[in-house]
């Protein structure tokens, strides 16, 4: 015997089934609504309501979408019910908040990884916004799906302008046939690990969102880590040779500083960058790096106190000027990179230069990577806890090799040019 709401229900359904049936031509969606509507029938009739219906149907497309889901206003409870739900949060305790795993489940892959189809992308967006380093509009980005050794060949002929030859003189020639090669690997990183109570993780319905576990924990201290390392990495094998490094090792030019003193009158070689160390960097660059990608990188300290430089009577110079509100310095953009130096003695806190001549490599799908749980690990399998860590790898290279290259750049002009501040 049916209920009155559900006798409702069913007059609902069935109204809008017949309208569509009775069409002349029905369209893709009108065939896929009929066939929800004929699902919707059979439901009510066992006993599950329209709005618990439409419920279920909502939060599919916003899982889908990556959108939170919504509980509407549910029947009322048995006495049984009722008192199922009070046992249960009497005798259950757990050491975490619960988010909503059910929203973000992803792809799994060798039972033990999990990465969720968004979390990529999503952790890629991070890192640029920490370091230019990883912004495929500042450098040259690699995104591969593995980590085999990848060799990017090196050849310049900056040095070598084309000249003029007679009808009948003798010509010459240069043979490329062996270039130099900068290899970039892939070194891994990980995060801190995150511990979570198993029965977070069984029940899906308002279980611990991963997604939002690695926007809160993960994504800021991978993109520091990385971050650092592409700037001033050691290298020795066990992480990235960094921008700063690389170029040393090369002897890229340096403008040692001369400081603010000719704009205010008081700035000191080794505590401030002037008009005319900016203007002298500028000099030093080869005019063949002038493109598309040619910036000076600082951290936003940095920024800031070249921005805020004021002359001798106190009135701002405006080195930095903001065009479409990004900042130029004589009309050169300026890229964030957060783990630059801050300007003082013996520092560098500026580089200039095409970065098309770097190149950062980013794993995107690849076993090691992604979320791993550690459901067995001491200190967690007698709590009943589970760990999560992120793992994920990534290197960088200099584009230009000074000193070892058979053809390619040996004796051709630095892409970059270093603003060190005086001892």
């Amino acid at each position: 015997m049916l209920t009155v709401d559900q006798r409702k229900d069913l007059q609902i359904v069935m109204q809008e089934y017949n309208a569509l049936t009775n069409k002349m031509r029905m369209t893709k969606q009108d065939e896929t609504r009929c066939a929800y509507l004929q699902v919707a029938q059979k439901a009510i009739l066992s006993g599950v309501s329209l709005a618990e219906l439409d419920e279920q149907n909502f939060n599919e497309r916003s899982r889908a979408a990556g959108m939170p889901t919504v509980q509407f206003a549910s029947k009322k409870l048995t006495e049984a019910e009722v008192r199922a739900t009070a046992f249960q949060a009497m005798v259950e305790r757990r050491d975490m908040t619960e988010g909503n795993l059910g929203a973000q489940i992803g792809s799994y892959t060798s039972l033990g990884y999990f990465i969720p189809s968004g979390f990529y992308p999503e952790l890629f967006r991070a890192l640029k916004a920490h370091d230019c380093l990883f912004d495929e509009d500042c450098c040259t980005l690699f995104k591969t799906t593995n980590g085999r050794p990848l060799p990017i060949p090196l050849a310049s002929d900056t040095g070598s302008p084309a000249s003029v030859v007679s009808e009948a003189g003798s010509q010459t020639s240069v043979d490329f046939d062996s270039t130099s090669h900068a290899v970039l690997g892939a070194y891994s990183y990980a995060s801190r690990r995150f511990v979570a109570s198993q029965e977070a993780f069984q029940d899906l319905s308002s279980a611990v969102s991963m997604t939002a576990l690695a926007n809160e924990f993960f994504q800021d201290c991978l993109a520091r880590g990385i971050g650092a390392d592409l700037v001033n990495g050691t290298g020795g094998g066990v992480k990235p040779l960094g921008l700063i490094p690389s170029l040393v090792a090369n002897n890229a030019p340096i403008v040692t500083t001369v400081g603010s003193t000719a704009n205010d009158g008081t700035g000191a070689a080794a505590t401030s960058i002037g008009s005319n160390d900016f203007a002298s960097a500028i000099s030093q660059l080869n005019e063949a790096y002038f493109g598309p990608k040619t910036a000076f990188i600082m951290n936003r300290s940095t920024l800031a106190t070249v921005s805020g430089q004021l002359d001798k009577q106190g009135r701002p110079i405006e080195i930095v000027k903001y065009v479409d509100g990004e900042p130029t310095i004589f009309g050169i953009p300026v890229k964030i990179a957060p783990s630059m130096d801050s300007i003082g003695a013996s520092k560098v806190p500026v580089v200039l230069g095409d970065f098309r001549y770097w190149a950062t490599r980013l794993i995107t799908a690849d076993e090691g990577v992604g979320l791993k749980v550690y459901a067995e690990a001491p200190g967690l399998v007698e709590k009943g806890n589970v760990g999560i860590r992120c793992y994920t790898r990534a290197d960088g290279a200099l584009l230009w090799n000074a000193l070892d290259s058979p053809v390619g750049d040996a004796g051709s002009p630095s892409p970059f040019v270093m603003i060190q501040n005086h001892s």
